[in-house]
């Protein structure tokens, strides 16, 4: 019998992460110790921001769940019981590289050659979302599209806060990668007909 052919064909690159701060105004206030100019604040907006600085050299984004949705007692005997839950909450790792120097005028914006903001720095916005004074008590709402097999895919993260960021990484000849680890309640998928 022949076995059918597996098709798998991905556009490595054409990813995008959006990040909103969940504030009312989705405004992300910046912590003492950081400072932006005279700004006391990042704007994500409403409707969130692209965020850029992905390494493609290798893996740079995976979702972790927290606790298996299903594990087996085993009972004296032989048999068992199997224990299920739904729970959605886990962690993402995202490996990052810094790409942008923010400043008063471009409030951490990465702007193109006519002065148009076209992402954010994830590294800055994990800092001081991470940072936020008092301890974060909002998150944050991450959202991963991609196209496969010309089809699309977007998973929503919700409730996101961050677990791990690194002040600062140097490397010589090479971008140094910063490993930011988040932490999600929920997330959901919803698939596309056409790429998103």
């Amino acid at each position: 019998m022949a076995q059918p052919i597996i098709r798998g064909i991905q556009a490595v690159g054409s990813v995008s992460i959006n990040y909103k701060y969940n504030s009312d105004d989705g405004k992300l206030p910046l912590p003492p110790g950081i400072t932006i100019g005279g700004l006391t604040e990042i704007d994500t907006g409403t409707a969130g921001v692209e965020v850029a600085g992905f390494r493609l050299d290798g893996e740079f984004l995976r979702a972790t769940q927290q606790i298996a949705s299903s594990v087996v007692v085993p009972l004296l005997g032989g048999g068992g019981v199997a224990l299920t839950n739904n729970n959605r909450s886990g962690s993402l790792t995202i490996a990052s590289s810094r790409v942008s120097s923010p400043n008063v005028n471009d409030n951490a914006k990465m702007l193109d050659l006519a002065g148009n903001a076209v992402a954010y720095d994830l590294v800055l916005l994990a800092q001081c979302q991470q940072a936020v004074a008092g301890g974060d008590s909002v998150g944050a709402t991450i959202t991963v599209k991609f196209n496969f097999n010309g089809k699309g895919t977007e998973i929503v993260f919700h409730y996101c806060t961050i677990a791990n960021v690194a002040p600062v990484a140097l490397a010589g000849n090479d971008v140094a990668n910063y490993a930011v680890t988040i932490n999600y309640l929920n997330w959901s998928v919803s698939f596309k007909d056409a790429p998103v």
